[in-house]
């Protein structure tokens, strides 16, 4: 009798043991979930470009006429004065065509002398009646055709003039040279189109930058908005600006539609050259020590699976708990609103022959609630989702999302309608709906692959899009 109770009490040990193991081991591997708090801090909703830096006036200095650059009188960096001489074309050819010009000119003069002494002669011997008057007409004609041929002179003249003065290039602008293209002892041929010689910036100290937004963020783009940029060169160093201007023309590389976007920056020590690449963000909204909650808290949705893993028990209409929970917090301020419409003072009006007329913020949420309202009964896809995310209004004309979070009520998850305004990627700003001490989920934390393995979705093990 002893023996057995020896087996039994071996074979208790057993079993109690692979009890305790198991349990262990299912508890060593029970997933954990990844929650947050609600903090207070700074967010800032932006948007990124790069661009290019560029003088605010760039002018390319050419050449009208042909010839070997003789001699050049300034080099890179150097300053230049409106009017200051910056290269001189060989003028042998320019001289001579001008001598020769000249010469024309003086031939053609004295063959007009020449040509008004005959009709005048001639108008003597016409008016004693000693010669025809036919011989009078044609000695007129002669001398006007000296005359043109003298004026004709005088344009080829003043051509020959202003080739030679144009072999003489002069800056057309106070600035300082960018570029220099042409060496001396370059033949440079201005027969199709004027060659480039210089290149010269009017001021350094005032910059432009001309950043490429996509055609996505350009509807947030206004003019004066502040932007903070920073270059390769100094990666340290931050700089700022102010938007300027929004080009109308668009441009498209590989079917991606932008818009150039002006932007003023100060360069008061030099830093700022021109060409440099600079990574542009322009500040749309920024506001100071608001309640904020992650991002990832308005993306996590329920499933099955996981919820299979924490021991909780899965209903079909968790899926619509959002949702839910977004109509409820929707049909609340619905009938606050209408309530509020209800309690207007109608007496001052009456008095006053004025008629009685809803709120101008009333009528725009109502509209959009039971918009919103209709798609979501109407749909339970994504369309639905979005109109309901996307349907409440707070603030004067400021556009708000309602967003559904889950909060952790002891172990158990519970889906909560939160109105939230601007967001900066990482952080989405609370305005209403939820408490600073409130534990929301973010995600999961998986301690075994194979879990998150068979829970994995495409957005992410429990994450998924906004209700």
């Amino acid at each position: 009798m002893k023996k057995y109770i020896k087996y039994i009490i071996i074979i208790a040990l057993i079993t109690s043991a692979i009890v305790i193991w198991r349990n262990y081991r299912k508890n060593k591997n029970q997933p954990e979930w990844r929650t947050d708090k609600a903090t207070s801090g700074d967010i800032r909703e932006v948007v990124t470009a790069t661009g290019s830096l560029n003088p605010y006036v760039l002018v390319s200095v050419g050449t009208e006429v042909s010839g070997k650059i003789d001699k050049l009188y300034k080099d890179f960096n150097d300053h230049v004065r409106k009017g200051e001489l910056l290269a001189r074309l060989d003028t042998e050819i320019l001289q001579t065509n001008l001598d020769a010009a000249r010469g024309d000119l003086a031939k053609a003069s004295t063959a007009m002398e020449e040509a008004k002494l005959d009709y005048e002669l001639l108008q003597e011997l016409f008016k004693k009646q000693m010669t025809p008057e036919y011989d009078v007409k044609k000695a007129l004609f002669k001398y006007q055709t000296a005359q043109q041929t003298v004026a004709n002179s005088r344009l080829n003249l003043q051509r020959a003039q202003k080739n030679l003065d144009n072999a003489y290039i002069t800056s057309p602008i106070n600035g300082v040279i960018v570029s220099r293209d042409v060496d001396e002892g370059q033949t440079v041929a201005a027969s199709m189109n004027a060659p480039t010689l210089f290149k010269i910036a009017n001021n350094l100290d005032q910059m432009q930058i001309t950043a490429n937004v996509d055609e996505a963020d350009i509807g947030k783009i206004k003019l004066g908005l502040p932007v903070e940029f920073n270059v390769d060169a100094y990666p340290s160093a931050q700089f700022s600006g102010e938007v300027k201007q929004i080009r109308l023309n668009p441009s498209s590389e590989n079917n991606v539609v932008s818009y150039s976007v002006i932007i003023d920056a100060a360069n008061p020590d030099h830093k700022l050259l021109p060409g440099m690449t600079t990574n542009v963000t322009i500040v749309i909204q920024a506001k100071q020590n608001v309640l904020r909650i992650p991002e990832t808290a308005t993306r996590f949705k329920p499933s099955k699976e996981v919820w299979e893993l924490f021991g909780l028990k899965w209903d079909d209409e968790l899926l619509n708990a959002g949702r839910n929970a977004i109509m409820a917090a929707m049909e609340k301020a619905r009938a606050e609103s209408a309530s509020q419409a209800k309690s207007e003072p109608v007496a001052d009006n009456v008095k006053s022959g004025l008629a009685v007329k809803p709120s101008a913020s009333a009528k725009p949420l109502s509209d959009s609630l039971k918009t919103s309202l209709t798609s979501i009964r109407g749909k339970r896809g994504r369309e639905g989702s979005m109109a309901a995310g996307n349907s409440s209004f707070s603030g004067a004309g400021r556009r708000s999302r309602t967003s559904v979070v889950w909060v952790l009520e002891g172990k158990t998850p519970k889906p909560v309608p939160v109105k939230t305004g601007i967001s900066d990627g990482a952080f989405v700003e609370v305005l209403e709906g939820i408490d600073s001490n409130a534990i929301m989920i973010t995600g999961v934390n998986y301690k075994d692959a194979k879990q998150a393995t068979t829970t994995n979705s495409p957005t992410g093990p429990g994450m998924g899009r906004r209700f």
